[in-house]
């Protein structure tokens, strides 16, 4: 899963691909997010084959943190959503 929208950095890199990396549920305070955005989702791929083979990668990943409310019943499939709603997602298409 994944999302797709064409943002341009503050540096001018423009990245297409964006994934969320990790979920961090501090118990009744936040819900930490972090998306990993990728120049393009073939960079992505390299990216999965490179680690598969050990091999090295020049890959430019841009991340991005993002705080929410705490709620115990969000899935991944709903932080997607509700990457959705912010600015720097907004109007962004499933992967």
């Amino acid at each position: 899963m994944a999302l797709v929208k064409s943002v341009e950095l503050d540096n001018g890199v423009v990245v297409t691909y964006h994934r969320i990396v990790s979920i961090n549920k501090i118990t009744n305070k936040s819900i930490i997010i972090e998306v990993a955005s990728y120049i393009n989702e073939s960079k992505r791929q390299e990216e999965i084959e490179k680690q598969e083979s050990g091999e090295p990668m020049n890959i430019y990943i841009d991340t991005t943190y993002l705080n929410k409310d705490y709620d115990e019943t969000e899935t991944i499939e709903d932080l997607y959503d509700y990457l959705k709603t912010t600015d720097k997602f907004k109007n962004a298409q499933d992967a």
